[in-house]
């Protein structure tokens, strides 16, 4: 039997060097930023992904007990000028995987202070993420 991998889902995958994880409550929280580009153009336009020069995608997925969770994921990243950028994450459901990808456009030189909140589907909790990213 053959099987199939979706495009999107491998990409997540491989950018997994770039991810990074947080424990919280009996959840693993995965979350990655990375430069459009590197999204194959069926693929971007299929998910409603711009590929630009200057355009990044932030990756989240919400994990329990090895399996994915659904959650709702909210968010802004605020550049090195304090400009605040609504983050709009859109969910994918992929064989068994569920992520919440964010387009957003940042300058080429540029540090970006992510503030994104997740709250697993199961939870009346949230969990505020915090993170940089400095891009070059």
């Amino acid at each position: 039997m053959r099987i199939l991998i979706s495009p999107l889902l491998l990409l997540c995958s491989l950018t997994a060097s770039a991810d990074q994880v947080v424990n919280w409550s009996g959840y693993e929280i995965h979350y990655s930023s990375f430069s459009s580009l590197i999204i194959p153009n069926e693929v971007a336009r299929s998910h409603g992904i711009t590929r630009a020069r200057g355009r990044i995608v932030t990756n989240i997925s919400v994990r329990q007990d090895g399996q994915s969770v659904e959650a709702i994921v909210t968010g802004t990243a605020r550049n090195l000028l304090n400009q605040i950028l609504p983050l709009e994450f859109s969910e994918v459901k992929e064989q068994g995987a569920i992520y919440y990808l964010a387009n957003q456009i940042i300058d080429e030189k540029d540090t970006i202070r992510f503030n994104i909140t997740v709250q697993p589907a199961n939870s009346e909790l949230d969990y505020n993420l915090k993170f940089i990213r400095r891009y070059y």
